[in-house]
């Protein structure tokens, strides 16, 4: 390949600069680009989603009634189980996907919530 010659004359104190610039380089082999596979989308069936729901239900209760449960994790439930958000995954979704009143059980376990905190001040 041939270089470029590009003069560049610069009057600084009467001397001349020169400048040479291979633009053609050395050759490279152009790459080539790599396809990369995407993993193949996860489909949920219907069943998969009310597995979930109800996993997720019935281990939010468990961790309200739980004593081993550490605090944080009880808040969050417990902001969850009062929520009237209607999100894929929130209370009153799983409720209602599951056959049960939202309103109902959100009662009976406040009520059984009460009863256990009563019993366990109370020996």
């Amino acid at each position: 390949m041939k270089a470029l010659n590009i003069n560049l004359y610069e009057h600084l104190d009467n001397q001349e600069v020169q400048l040479e610039l291979d633009i053609f380089g050395p050759y490279e082999p152009v790459k080539t680009a790599q396809i990369i596979p995407f993993k193949p989308k996860v489909e949920w069936g219907e069943s998969a989603i009310t597995v979930l729901r109800e996993g997720l239900l019935c281990n939010t209760l468990r961790s309200l009634a739980d004593g081993r449960a550490g605090v944080a994790t009880k808040d969050e439930s417990m902001a969850w189980l009062m929520s009237n958000n209607i999100d894929p995954f929130s209370f009153v979704v799983c409720c209602s996907e599951l056959g049960y009143n939202p309103e109902t059980l959100r009662e009976q376990t406040l009520f059984t919530l009460n009863r256990l905190n009563t019993k366990s001040n109370n020996p």
